[in-house]
């Protein structure tokens, strides 16, 4: 009872990242945003490229530089009354050669009827409106990537609005790699084939659970999975050494970040689900790299997100694709058809707790941690820690966690990755995925609530006549490849024959 309660509480902390229609009040008036700009210190680009070059294998991938400021709507930017009655706050920031410029905040606060925006000088890009529907329990917040080094956040409010504005800004982000494509849409980043060359529908369901994860200066990757009860609870797995000393309440999620063509390597970012909470890790487990958040935000139908299923036993894996966004990129798949060795990351003493891929098309690069690898039946059996790099140059392996390691280890409850994916403690130790909440049994097609030769004939006659609903998708698509054919008979029989 008291872990649904903390699902309960964790589910409200944020309501989502929504914005609402508008514009900013400067230029609806049409005034001319001559306020003074705070010139934050400057960077040295050279230097941060040096280091990266020299990091540690097994880290996140770092695109920008972490100003910590300390500007509130107390001491900083300029407050004014408007001829309306209102109030009109705003302040505006330049780092200088910046891409782009992203902020994060705390004791965030809008009272309703306020608008919060944040903007390019000419509102070349505008975010926002922000409003009271942003508000969370946490007091945190974060404005995804504005393009240019200068941006201006400006607030309205009108007359006889209850409350006022409360906001820190603690951190603005200088992307210094032009992580989004703003300023060179034309990156060399071939780690893998762009997702929209691979047409085989066999491989989409694997292909639309993975995510670009933007923690705030540093990137990685992840995926969506299901649980034992197919509710579509928002479960994302990434590797611990991404979200390790991070705040996963400013994380952004973007499903939809692929190339629009299989030569392109600039891709649109799309939509993304905003705020996380860690629930299971592998803090403190030796040789151990998993983390499993729940997103707060509201996941949209329309962005046809894909709750993959896994594997949690120990067999050794038969690989088929491992999905992810290499230095930020679209999103690309790669491929393998052998089985996966045991293997250890860094500590041969702490057992073989990684899987070890050699790619026959396709490879990593910084960013990729966190993602996926899929074994034949599309189930993700492991977690990016890393490996190759350069993308696989020199023929090195990529290395990932397994993901049964994480399921039922010796630690306390609520820490494990069983307790939150299979809370009735089924003993489910394998799943597919799916795309739509599952409320029957899987494979009881005529909904008697028994598996028998009668479902069989009724998924025949889904396979013969085509077109399936989503509903019937998600009852008698056993293989979870998002396709009804003879395998899905096969698995049927099987359930009927253990059962």
């Amino acid at each position: 009872m008291l872990r649904i309660l903390g699902i309960l509480i964790l589910t409200q902390i944020v309501l989502a990242q929504q914005v609402q229609e508008g514009s900013p009040y400067s230029r609806l008036q049409g005034l001319d945003n001559n306020y003074h700009v705070i010139d934050l210190p400057s960077i040295d680009t050279e230097a941060l490229l040096a280091e990266d070059a020299n990091r540690t294998n097994g880290t996140p991938y770092r695109y920008g530089y972490q100003h910590y400021v300390d500007f509130s709507t107390e001491d900083s930017g300029i407050w004014e009354e408007t001829a309306d009655g209102g109030l009109f706050w705003q302040i505006s920031v330049t780092s200088e050669s910046a891409h782009a410029l992203s902020f994060e905040y705390d004791n965030f606060f809008i009272p309703e009827g306020g608008e919060l925006y944040v903007f390019s000088p000419g509102y070349e890009m505008i975010q926002g409106a922000y409003t009271h529907l942003n508000n969370g329990n946490s007091g945190r917040f974060a404005t995804p990537h504005l393009k240019g080094d200068t941006a201006i956040i400006e607030y309205y409010q009108p007359a006889a609005t209850q409350g006022i504005l409360s906001l820190v800004i603690t951190e603005i982000i200088h992307d210094y790699r032009d992580i989004m494509g703003y300023s060179n849409d034309e990156r060399d980043w071939e780690c893998g084939i762009n997702v929209i060359c691979e047409t085989d529908e066999s491989y989409q369901g694997a292909i639309n659970s993975v995510a670009f994860l933007d923690m705030g200066a540093y990137i990685c990757s992840g995926a969506m999975v299901n649980n034992v009860r197919q509710d579509l609870t928002p479960y994302f797995l990434t590797a611990w050494h991404c979200v390790d000393g991070d705040n996963p309440s400013t994380f952004r999620f973007y499903f939809q970040k692929e190339a629009s063509s299989c030569e392109n390597t600039w891709s649109s970012l799309g939509p993304y689900a905003y705020s996380s909470d860690l629930l299971a890790d592998a803090d403190g487990i030796s040789g151990g790299d998993w983390a499993l958040l729940l997103i707060d935000d509201e996941i949209e139908e329309d962005w046809e997100v894909f709750y993959a299923g896994w594997d949690a036993t120990e067999n050794y894996p038969l690989i088929s694709c491992g999905v992810h966004h290499p230095g930020g990129t679209g999103k690309k798949i790669n491929y393998d058809d052998d089985t996966a060795y045991g293997a250890w990351w860094d500590n041969a003493a702490d057992g073989l707790t990684h899987w070890q891929i050699n790619w026959d098309e396709g490879g990593s690069e910084g960013g990729s941690s966190g993602s996926p690898v899929f074994n034949d039946q599309f189930q993700i059996v492991g977690v990016l820690t890393g490996g190759a790099g350069e993308c696989g140059e020199g023929g090195w392996p990529d290395l990932y966690g397994k993901f049964h390691y994480g399921w039922n280890w010796e630690m306390e409850p609520n820490r494990r990755m069983i307790d939150w994916l299979d809370p009735d403690y089924t003993g489910t130790l394998v799943i597919d995925g799916t795309y739509v909440e599952v409320t029957g049994i899987p494979g009881d097609l005529n909904s008697d609530d028994v598996v028998n030769i009668l479902d069989i004939i009724a998924l025949a006659n889904l396979i013969f006549e085509g077109n399936p609903t989503a509903e019937e998708l998600a009852v008698a698509d056993l293989n979870g490849d998002g396709i009804l054919n003879i395998l899905d008979i096969i698995s049927l029989v099987n359930i009927i024959l253990e059962n």
